[in-house]
């Protein structure tokens, strides 16, 4: 079969998805399956490993925790509970929601959170708890809609050019320690070489499994290789266990806990729709205009994602969910449906934390960030780049990038829906089109964010 006529196949498979919302929906019945799956499936389970362990890592330096399994073991837990989440809805019940992954624009944040005496089990109780409420009232929806073509182009560049900075900066910081500081150049020369290649080629769904290949290739000819440590095991069930001996911390459920974690737990409900702008709009620059059904429903996806909040960190879990951006991205370029490869994506999921040993593999830093830097980030710039299609757009694009780099993701993005929406840089498409009421919503988005952001940033000097 030629490329033409397997693009077309994927197409009709776009065109034809109609799952059924919120019943059992059942692999070849209700949904196909197609060796494209596969991409998405084993790029999404490397990328949650690294996320996890980046979350795993932060809270364990805040909190001082030595014991030498906790990361691998977070990580297992997570992994497990993620692809059981991912089964039962994303690839049965709800076919029209996204899985549940990881939110990695709030790691930056752990350090701050610990500061200000915050515990991880009342703020993600928190999280899930205010996530249910607004997917419920369909805010996330209205909170999208209020995103103009330039605050959307500017935040999402924001995230890709903050995550290669701070990949790199990591990449850098295990070179220097491994003593193999020329491995870091071939391996980004190497990547963009490839970014571009397969770009030509309308490939780019290959980009994570090659980007494993080609980091552990030249990672090996430099005689540096991943230590296979993590034994076969299923992950530790026992709540008591994690949060009394593991994080040391104790249950942490009391009131002023879950006041200290408030503002906290708002604000990373606040980046869930910001960080799912970019999937949604990959989604829709790579799908056929008539495949409205194969688009992620956004509401209904952070309901899922508000519930596996809630059972991960009862069960000791220390990542915080969204959208499982390393799925859904590559699961957009290569054109498919949700179900088929969340269905792939699960049983990787749990596969990967029971044997183990691919959790070591994925963590291993070169692999880890070629991964990321190329297979993530860059092409969030891409999409990004292409938002940009007026003067107004673009200014509106690099204030929000300029504010968001210089103060707060969060606030770039309050400043792009303050300067976009009321027409402070001149009129755009976005303006006209939002009425008295959304202004008014705009607003009190605005002062909810800002006051917050504020509240959080006096607790941390």
């Amino acid at each position: 079969m030629d490329r033409s006529s397997r693009e077309n196949l994927l197409y009709k498979d776009l065109i034809s998805y109609k799952p059924k919302k919120w019943h059992i929906n059942f692999p070849f019945m209700h949904y196909s399956l197609k060796f494209e799956d596969m991409i998405p499936a084993l790029s999404g389970g490397i990328g949650k490993i690294a996320l996890v362990a980046a979350f795993a890592v932060a809270w364990s330096k805040g909190f001082s925790i030595i014991d030498p399994s906790f990361v691998t073991e977070n990580v297992r837990l997570e992994l497990v509970i993620g692809g059981l989440f991912t089964l039962l809805f994303s690839a049965t019940l709800a076919p029209h929601t996204a899985p549940p992954g990881t939110l990695a624009p709030i790691i930056p944040l752990i350090p701050v959170m610990i500061a200000a005496g915050v515990h991880p089990l009342p703020l993600g109780i928190l999280i899930g708890i205010i996530g249910i409420v607004i997917s419920s009232l369909r805010g996330f929806n209205k909170i999208i809609t209020l995103n103009g073509q330039g605050t959307t182009a500017g935040i999402i560049l924001l995230f890709g050019l903050l995550g290669i900075t701070s990949s790199l900066e990591n990449l850098n910081k295990w070179s220097v320690s491994m003593q193999v500081p020329g491995l870091v150049s071939y391996l980004i020369i190497s990547g963009i070489l490839m970014y571009v290649f397969l770009s030509r080629l309308k490939a780019k769904y290959l980009m994570i499994p090659l980007c494993a290949l080609i980091a552990l290739i030249l990672s090996g000819l430099f005689g540096v290789y991943p230590r296979l440590t993590t034994s076969i095991s299923l992950p530790i069930l026992n709540p008591a266990l994690w949060w009394y001996e593991k994080w040391g911390i104790g249950l942490g459920l009391n009131m002023s806990n879950f006041v200290k974690a408030f503002p906290f737990a708002l604000l990373a409900v606040v980046i869930w729709p910001i960080d799912a702008l970019a999937i949604k709009k990959i989604q829709e620059a790579s799908y056929p205009s008539e495949a409205k059904k194969a688009l992620f429903h956004m509401d209904d996806t952070y309901i899922v994602v508000s519930l596996r909040n809630i059972v991960g960190v009862l069960m000791g879990g220390g990542q915080i969910a969204s959208v499982w951006r390393s799925f859904m991205i590559p699961l957009a370029t290569v054109k498919r449906p949700i179900a088929g490869s969340a269905l792939i994506l699960g049983t990787v999921g749990i596969l990967f934390g029971l044997f183990g040993f691919p959790i070591d593999i994925a963590v291993f830093p070169p692999l880890l960030w070629l991964v990321l830097i190329v297979g993530v980030y860059m092409p969030l710039l891409e999409v990004g780049l292409n938002a940009i299609k007026t003067i107004e757009t673009t200014q509106i694009a690099i204030t929000c990038l300029i504010v968001g780099i210089a103060i707060n993701p969060i606030i770039g993005w309050v400043v792009g829906l303050l300067v976009e929406n009321f027409s402070l840089l001149g009129t755009t498409d976005s303006s006209l089109k939002l009425s008295k009421q959304d202004k008014c919503i705009t607003l009190i988005l605005i002062l909810i964010i800002t006051s917050t952001y504020l509240y959080t940033y006096s607790l941390s000097i």
